[in-house]
């Protein structure tokens, strides 16, 4: 029960013992009933004045307490005029003003980081208690697959790691990290890319390795082929000296054009538009190989920022691949009967809007073949400089695909499906 009610029944109980104790007294001593009665009145306004000076203040603190329960930091308590009350009033106001200042840069501090977080290049996820993940920004969103998925749960608190992803240059290094929160310890996983940085060093290194190499082979040979040329180097067999010099030219000569690669000028085009202009050029490739070559374009606008030349380039490179790959099927693991390999060969270019987790659409752009296929030991070095399974390769197509592709800002994937068996080089435009 509350202080005041207690005060209410005490000034009952002294009216109702009073009435009885002046009933008495007026039939006895009239005289004394009214110095009782007079002194009863006094009593009972020292009651009023001990409420308004004690009770009075007590329910506005208790009202302040209620604000503060109800997270109002905005209200304050007014002086009730009593000393002792007020010093207590002043100090719960200060304290409020303590706790709204301590909220709002608390408040302050957690829309910066939740903006900083949004923005941030780096990819960091946030996990429950038990592990499960609860949130992501949108750079993680972008970078989040199936292997980094599997590379997270495999990382111990405080532990990084390297992850390359599959049938793509990507490279990531993934953290596992905690922060305290509420006494608990929350994970967390920050996911950084190291694609651009690993690409520039590796450019710079075979650039530099290419430039010497061409130099040095290049002068060498060109002197040799003159002296024969002109009869100064007289041998009565060569053993195709010649030949051989001029293959020589001819292979260092592929190794430099990956060095030449002009910077993309990149126009506003439509990426279906473009994949019809080398529809005939494509068609002839395909047709001299008598394999099949499929156009599943969308008929939806698909605007894209590209270099028209460069881009023809990349995409004649990735049929030429996947007729290679259906050619190169041997014959007899046909049935008999059956039409060869290189015959039943088919390559499909399909170009379309995929919904895109940032909002809007993602154009992308699939050449898909149904020839020898990529095994996942191959997948793992795909786009590595001047890795090839050819006997006579020279991994240079790959890597020229790579390097005008990354110009482009372009992500991009090469795997063989393992269900439906189809190898599908996928390209997804920046927005």
């Amino acid at each position: 029960m509350k202080l005041k009610y207690y005060i209410v029944l005490l000034s009952l109980a002294i009216v109702a013992l009073s009435a009885v104790a002046l009933y008495g007294t007026f039939r006895s001593h009239p005289q004394l009933f009214y110095m009782t009665e007079g002194f009863i009145v006094l009593l009972l306004l020292y009651l009023w004045f001990f409420y308004q000076k004690t009770i009075r203040p007590y329910d506005t603190l208790v009202s302040g307490m209620e604000l503060v329960k109800d997270l109002d930091l905005t209200t304050r308590l007014a002086p009730s005029g009593q000393y002792e009350s007020d010093v207590i009033v002043q100090t719960f106001n200060n304290l409020l003003n303590r706790l709204r200042s301590e909220h709002l840069s608390l408040e302050e501090q957690y829309t910066f980081l939740s903006l900083l977080i949004e923005a941030s290049p780096m990819g960091i996820i946030q996990c429950d208690l038990e592990g499960n993940i609860s949130t992501m920004n949108p750079a993680a969103r972008e970078m989040f697959s199936s292997a980094i998925e599997e590379t997270m749960h495999s990382l111990s608190l405080g532990e990084s790691t390297t992850v390359r992803l599959t049938g793509a240059p990507q490279l990531f290094r993934i953290s596992h990290q905690s922060f305290p929160d509420r006494g608990y310890q929350h994970p967390f996983f920050l996911i950084e890319s190291l694609t651009d940085e690993v690409y520039r060093a590796e450019k710079a290194a075979y650039e530099r390795i290419i430039r010497m190499i061409a130099h040095e082979v290049n002068n060498s040979v060109a002197g040799i082929v003159s002296l024969i040329d002109n009869g100064k180097l007289r041998m009565d067999n060569d053993f195709g000296a010649r030949e051989r010099m001029k293959s020589l030219s001819a292979f260092v000569t592929r190794f430099a054009e990956v060095v030449k690669i002009p910077q993309p000028q990149l126009q506003l085009c439509d990426l279906s538009e473009e994949v019809e202009a080398c529809r005939p050029f494509l068609e002839s490739l395909c047709n001299a190989a008598h394999v099949r070559l499929d156009f599943h374009l969308t008929d939806d606008a698909t605007p894209v920022r590209l270099d028209s030349v460069l881009f023809q380039q990349v995409l004649i490179n990735i049929v030429k691949n996947s007729l290679e790959s259906i050619i190169s099927i041997p014959n007899s693991s046909r049935k008999e009967g059956e039409l060869s390999t290189w015959q039943a060969g088919t390559i499909t270019i399909t170009t379309q809007i995929l919904p895109s987790i940032m909002g809007g659409g993602d154009t992308s752009l699939t050449i898909t073949d149904n020839g020898r296929g990529i095994s996942h030991e191959v997948a793992a070095h795909l786009f590595t400089p001047f890795f090839s399974t050819k006997p006579q390769g020279q991994g240079i197509g790959l890597l020229l695909i790579r390097d005008i592709l990354t110009a482009h800002r372009c992500t991009f994937n090469l795997l063989t499906d393992p269900e439906d068996h189809l190898t599908r080089f996928t390209i997804h435009f920046p927005a």
